[in-house]
């Protein structure tokens, strides 16, 4: 019987200050092939900071054998033309978690860059998982949030966003968002439609 691997597209908003990058900080430790897309050039502690195409580039070819590696990958131009090139680098890659922070700086509701979008539909098959966090899910592609498998949810209080979210994972839990103090959060599976709890390992896939 032939299975198909699955990954597993884990979204991560809250406004600012909620608890995300601290969240993010802690989960990616247990990540052991990682590439973070960093927009904002603000993850100082993933080691291997990269800031041309051609290093990346060669970066994950040096990869291939490795069971561990960590990088960031910090655009020095506009984010919607480098997470096309840092996507169709990534996908011949394979094997890996790849982490979109400020997805909606090259984003919108009603698109998504085309092979950045083809990396979250058809990741599975290159064993890519998709980690994307946001301040404004109101404002990100709903070809990715309709994709998303596991929400990871700090406090809104944008009615927008809050709508966003009562959409993908229900009024309820729109409503508990909504109640968040800082640096609570909840998790929302979509397969169980239910809450669970948080790990550590919840990013980590074994080689």
């Amino acid at each position: 019987m032939n299975l198909e691997i699955q990954n597993r597209i884990v979204g991560v908003v809250g406004r600012k200050g909620a608890g995300k990058s601290f969240w993010l900080a802690e989960h990616l430790r247990y990540c052991p092939r990682l590439v973070v897309f960093d927009v904002l050039g603000e993850y100082n502690s993933i080691p291997n900071r990269i800031e041309s195409l051609k290093r990346f580039e060669r970066f994950l070819k040096e990869s291939r054998d490795k069971e561990t590696f960590a990088c960031s990958y910090v655009p020095g131009g506009e984010p919607e033309q480098e997470i096309e090139d840092v996507s169709r680098l990534v996908y011949e890659r394979g094997n890996l978690c790849l982490v979109c922070e400020e997805i909606a700086l090259y984003t919108q509701p009603g698109s998504a860059p085309p092979l950045f979008g083809k990396l979250v539909r058809t990741g599975r098959h290159k064993r890519i998982d998709v980690c994307w966090a946001t301040q404004r899910p109101a404002e990100c592609a709903k070809s990715i949030t309709a994709l998303t498998d596991l929400w990871v949810l700090f406090s809104l209080t944008e009615p927008r966003d809050l709508d966003a979210i009562a959409t993908r994972c229900g009024f309820e839990i729109a409503r508990k968002v909504e109640e968040l103090r800082d640096h609570e959060h909840i998790l929302w599976d979509v397969a169980s439609r239910g809450i669970i709890e948080d790990s550590l390992r919840l990013l980590k896939r074994e080689t």
